[in-house]
This record gives structure tokens, sequence and C-alpha cells, in this order.
């Protein structure tokens, strides 16, 4: 079958991009123990979530997929037992369910690179950061050793350079996330002619930033409204055992008065009898409903347990993820300012490069459900996850250049 060679227009994958086998979905279910699943689109092309069932993902876009599970979740009743070993049922809404991408297919690169195979997919990727991070174009071509090496060091100091913007926007939507803000300034406004790569970053991350916050507040709200449905049972049962404590002692009075009657031969035995019964029922129920209230007390106290542990766990978690970042920003300064000192002391590549003529063609095979297309790049233009990248080499004749193995 042919297939034609096209461009690519420079759009982000994120605009329209459908799933597929090889992708991996997150799923989670706020207020559930153990539902936080990874979930990988099998070669079938379908997803199989558990307690909901399994769905079409193959060609599907998040936003739908995310409404089909949600839809089949809603209102289900479920079961689960807590770590003391009480049952609880819990009817889920759709609210309670998180559905995201937890990671894209990988891209694959063939051709004059250092390094072929697979390369980890993340938003924002173009071909020269992919080319980079697989050693660099036209590694095995003949000719220029110290002309290739400098090409090296200018690849790997583009992605270092990457690596640093990336950790430099994850701090800023860090700090941001920890005064409790859920969008935060990327600097775009300050720059007129932004890098796209820069901005498709800044996006991902803003949107990365909004997820873990809805995850958060999803999971911090059904713990909140637990600690609300306790608070409103003690005070119900509260209430229940005041009066029934009241008609215990009311019993336990009119018991006492008719075991009187009966000793001054006032009244019958069966008289006193029943009236006996009567107030160790009264007692009975008074005490069983003193223990419900203490059990409520109990939930109320684990629920709200449960709010102070999240709100515990998501800080430390974001001190930690601004603690890691900081650092590798410093190790990854360190790294950029080693690689600048070496290609300042080659001299020769440019030169080098202009002699030989060498230039590279980038070619895109992508495959979208059944539709394969082959797309004719450039190095800033945007990658999709599963996209097989082809790096050749021509001189300025037009002729392959020669490689050595």
């Amino acid at each position: 079958m042919f297939i034609g060679l096209a461009t690519l227009s420079g759009r982000s994958f994120a605009q329209d991009y459908r799933l597929a086998a090889g992708d991996s979905i997150n799923v989670f279910i706020a207020g559930i123990p153990n539902s936080d699943w990874k979930i990988t689109v099998g070669g079938d092309g379908k997803l199989v979530v558990p307690l909901a069932g399994t769905f079409e993902a193959a060609g599907v876009g998040l936003d739908k997929l995310r409404a089909s599970v949600r839809t089949a979740l809603s209102k289900r009743n479920i079961r689960f037992i807590t770590q003391d070993g009480r049952e609880v049922f819990f009817t889920l809404s759709p609210d309670d369910v998180t559905v995201d991408v937890a990671a894209y297919r990988p891209v694959y690169v063939s051709g004059e690179v250092e390094t072929v195979g697979p390369q980890a997919f993340r938003p924002g990727m173009t071909v020269r950061q992919v080319v980079a991070a697989s050693g660099g174009e036209g590694r095995k071509s003949k000719g220029g050793e110290d002309a290739r090496h400098a090409d090296d060091l200018q690849g790997r100091l583009k992605d270092v350079e990457f690596e640093i913007l990336q950790e430099r926007i994850k701090l800023k939507a860090t700090k941001a996330e920890i005064k409790g803000e859920t969008t935060f300034d990327s600097g775009e406004a300050s720059q007129a002619s932004r890098d796209p790569v820069e901005a498709a970053v800044a996006r991902g991350e803003a949107a990365q930033l909004a997820a873990r916050v809805d995850k958060f507040r999803t999971g911090r709200d059904a713990a909140q409204a637990a600690v609300v449905r306790a608070t409103a049972r003690v005070a119900v049962l509260s209430k229940q055992y005041i009066e029934e404590d009241e008609g215990a002692k009311a019993d336990a009075t009119e018991a006492a008065k008719v075991a009187d009657f009966m000793q001054r031969g006032i009244t019958s035995a069966q008289r006193t009898m029943e009236a006996r019964r009567m107030s160790l029922l009264s007692a009975t129920r008074a005490l069983q409903t003193a223990v419900q209230v203490e059990t409520a007390k109990n939930e109320r106290e684990e629920a709200i347990n449960r709010v102070q542990t999240l709100e515990m766990e998501r800080r430390v978690n974001l001190l930690s993820n601004l603690h890691t970042s900081e650092k590798n920003i410093e190790k990854l300064s360190i790294t950029r300012s080693t690689l600048i000192e070496n290609l300042l002391s080659t001299d020769s590549s440019a030169s080098a490069l202009r002699d030989l003529e060498v230039k590279f063609d980038f070619t895109i095979h992508r495959t979208v459900g059944s539709k394969a297309s082959v797309l004719s790049a450039q190095k800033d233009d945007f990658l999709d996850p599963g996209d097989v990248l082809e790096v050749r080499s021509t001189t300025g004749t037009g002729r392959v250049a020669n490689s050595q193995q």
C-alpha cells in the first residue's frame, strides 16, 4: 500500500490525541481503600477497570473514556472492610472518580543516531529532543570526529537545558500548589515571542497541577463528607440515648414502687414482674444506644484523622518534590556548565560540518487507528506517542552519506 509523504502542522498532540494500545491510564476512586490503579490499554484496544468493567479505549479521547468510566461507577454501592474490621457501604458519585493518563506509549528512533530504539514520551517532546536523547544524529557518519563530538555536546547541552526548563516550571507549579493555588505564573506574559516548546511544557505542567489539585480535593471532600455524616449520626444517637436513659430511670422508679406495693399487699406478683421486665428492657435499650453513640464517636474521630492525614501527606509530598526539583536544578546547572566548557574547547565542529555539507532528514511514521502516515519533519516539530522517527543523512549533492559500522 502506498503512503504519501506529508508535512507536519506544528500542533501539539494533546489537541486531538486518541488513546491507543500501550498507553497507561490512572483510575482513582476517592474514599475507597486500595482504589488507585494504573492500567495499560491492551493490544485489543480495551481497558479493563476494576469494579467498572471493560471499555473500548483505542481511538477514544481521554474525556470520552473518563465519562464512560464515571458513568459505569456512578451510584454503584461499594462494600469494604476498614482496618478495625468494620463493614462500610459507600455509594459512588461521578465526582468520586478520577481518570487521567499515567504514561504514554514511547516513541521509537531508527536510522543514523547513536542509540536506536524506544524513548519515553513526554508532552511537548520535539524531534530535536528525542534525537538528542538518542545520542545525536550522524554519530555513525564518516569524517569529522571532532565535529561529531561538538555536535554531540550541543545535543546534550540542549537536552540538559530542556530538563532545567522542565524542573524550573515544575518548581513554580509545586510552590503554587503549596500555597493552595490552582495556577502558577510560568512567565509567559513577560515573553512576547516565547519558545513553543517552553509554552508546551508550561501548559502540560499546568494541566498536571490542575489534575493533582482536583484529585486531592476529591479525596478531601469525600473524607470531610464522612466527618459530617458521622457528626450527624452522633447527634441523633446522643439525643436518642438521653431520651431512652430518662425512660429507663422512670421505669426503674416505677418498678421500685410496684415492688413496695406488693410487699404491702396492694398489688400482685404478676404486676411486679411486668414492671421489672419493662425496667430491664428500657435499661438494655439505653445501654445499646450508649454503645452506638461511642461507636459513632470513634467513626467521627477516624474520619477527622483521615482528613488530617490527607492534608499532612500532601504537604510532606509537596515539600519533598520541592526539595527534589531544587536539587535537580543544581545538578543540571553543574552539568550544563561542564558541557559549555567542553564545547568551547572544541572549535572545529562548524567548519567540519560545512566542508562535509552533511544534512539530516527526519521522517515520522505515524499510525492513528488504521490510518498510517509518513510525515516530513523539522527539528522543532512535535511528536506523538507511538511515533517512529527515522533519521537519515545526505550530502550537499543529495546522496545518502556512507556509514561505518
